[in-house]
């Protein structure tokens, strides 16, 4: 199915189910070797780290999928609709554990195709957009993600699956096995230090691996959105400035600038 904005009758909860199925899919494909022989290397060039990489354009996938399902030419004035939809299954996502696409999805609301819609912003539902808030306080980068590293802690309580935010937990190993000597200063000594945090990532990438994902399965809605057909970055930004003019004198700038990169055309060849 290509229309995005199919889900639009599904509850959002049913969503964050299947984007949990997803995620938990495409982890565990990933093996401990991949996970370290990515380290310093293009990802996307390198073949050693196909799963990762494929890994990776999921995350894309699903925020441009968001972000084209609120931009859709056909939705007209239901776009704020569309928008309150997605925050709700941000926050659902959250819920059940599933950080990396509630993350995901945040960075599809956060679009900047979406943000300068200022007309559509302010529809939204106040409820929702102060839930909204406080996840991205919970995903909040400052203090090295402190308050998500927070809520990632407690989840593992509290679900058989957890998703952690991978794009973290990549930089976490990296960091570890980049900035850490593998060898004592000045000796020929091993840094066990190193190599115990090393293991205790691996050891919990693995834990994340071996989670039981208990919530509802639909293959049928799973499939859809793995295929379904997303805007460009082009195709965002044309539909954003269809369906609202730029008004200051910074958004007029960049409308120009849009022009002269991507003429006007017909909206079917940005996906």
């Amino acid at each position: 199915m290509d229309d995005v904005n199919f889900i639009r009758d599904i509850k959002p909860e049913l969503i964050a189910a299947q984007l949990t199925h997803i995620e938990l899919d495409f982890l565990n494909n990933i093996s401990c070797d991949e996970m370290i022989s990515m380290l310093g290397k293009d990802v996307a060039s390198d073949s050693l780290c196909q799963n990762v990489n494929k890994y990776v354009n999921w995350f894309n996938h699903l925020s441009h999928f968001v972000a084209s399902a609120v931009l859709a030419p056909e939705l007209g004035g239901a776009r704020h609709i569309t928008m309150e939809y997605y925050m709700d299954v941000a926050v659902s996502c959250f819920s059940v554990g599933n950080f990396n696409s509630a993350m995901s999805v945040l960075a599809g609301l956060s679009q900047s195709s979406i943000t300068r819609l200022h007309k559509l912003r302010e529809k939204l539902d106040k409820n929702k957009v102060e839930h909204l808030s406080t996840l991205e306080r919970q995903m909040s980068p400052s203090e090295n993600f402190k308050t998500y590293r927070t809520a990632l802690k407690n989840a593992q309580k509290q679900h058989t699956c957890v998703i952690p935010f991978f794009t973290l937990l990549v930089k976490d190993i990296h960091t570890t096995c980049e900035i850490k000597k593998t060898k004592l200063e000045g000796t020929e000594m091993i840094n066990f230090e190193k190599c115990w945090e090393l293991a205790g990532h691996l050891n919990g990438f693995q834990k994340y691996q071996s989670g039981v994902c208990d919530l509802q399965s639909d293959g049928n809605i799973q499939e859809d959105i793995l295929v379904a057909k997303i805007l460009t970055e082009d195709g965002m930004m044309f539909s954003s400035y269809e369906t609202e003019e730029p008004v200051t004198v910074n958004d007029k700038k960049r409308y120009k600038a849009f022009l002269e990169k991507a003429p006007k055309q017909r909206m079917e060849s940005f996906y």
